[in-house]
């Protein structure tokens, strides 16, 4: 097994179509290693955020390599596209995407009924476990109005576990909390990342970079300071 989950060569965004069209990723080379917890930094229109969905399997780039745990994720059709996501992924982002007319158990569920080809006992059995990693077992039967928004940020994290993926990329997952809330949710992600989860996050906060086993700075779609990647 490689040591690098995620390795990206000459990686290129463009945006737009004639004048208009504009570079927003500019020829990234990286490795990410498995249990690493990785932060991105940089101003609004730096890029991060359309780098995490092209490392998410959300976005296309337009030229260099992307390879996932061996995979090369050109070569991937839609559908392979999909279900590798589904399998390998998990997303957090700064709105919670909780569905309010679901409960909290069957928020963290639906990942699994997408995936498919597990029993019900088996889908209820990994919910509680998600739970137990973000410390709301007594949730399960909740609904998404019935929390704060600390507590529904934790519930997207359990979500993101569920499947037991190799990496979770959180995209400003404190942005919507106060401060202190904020700090618990990334004392969690940091407790993940002990039990080797791969974390690769997207955040303003540079108090933030401490809990970082590297962090790196996008401006304009390239990098400008590096430390370790």
């Amino acid at each position: 097994m490689t040591q690098h989950l995620l390795e990206v060569k000459g990686l290129s965004k463009w945006y737009g179509q004639d004048k208009n069209r504009h570079q927003i990723l500019k020829d990234l080379d990286f490795e990410i290693d498995r249990g690493s917890f990785v932060v991105i930094m940089g101003k609004s229109g730096s890029g991060k955020t359309t780098l995490l969905n092209i490392l998410g399997l959300l976005d296309n780039f337009d030229s260099g390599s992307y390879v996932f745990d061996g995979q090369d994720v050109a070569k991937m059709g839609e559908n392979q596209r999909c279900l590798f996501r589904n399998s390998n992924i998990g997303f957090i982002f700064q709105q919670f995407y909780l569905i309010e007319s679901l409960t909290v158990a069957q928020n963290i569920e639906l990942p699994l009924l997408y995936h498919g080809g597990y029993t019900s006992s088996q889908r209820i059995d990994r919910v509680k476990k998600s739970l137990q990693d973000v410390e709301l077992e007594d949730k399960f039967s909740s609904y998404p109005n019935e929390l704060s928004g600390g507590q529904q940020q934790r519930i997207s994290i359990a979500r993101a576990l569920v499947n037991e993926s190799n990496l979770i990329l959180a995209d400003e997952p404190t942005g919507a909390l106060d401060w202190r809330t904020g700090l618990k949710i990334v004392e969690i992600l940091a407790k993940l990342n002990r039990e080797d989860k791969t974390i690769i996050m997207v955040t303003h906060d540079g108090d933030l970079k401490k809990y970082a086993t590297h962090c790196v700075f996008l401006k304009d779609g390239v990098f400008t300071e590096e430390e370790g990647l």
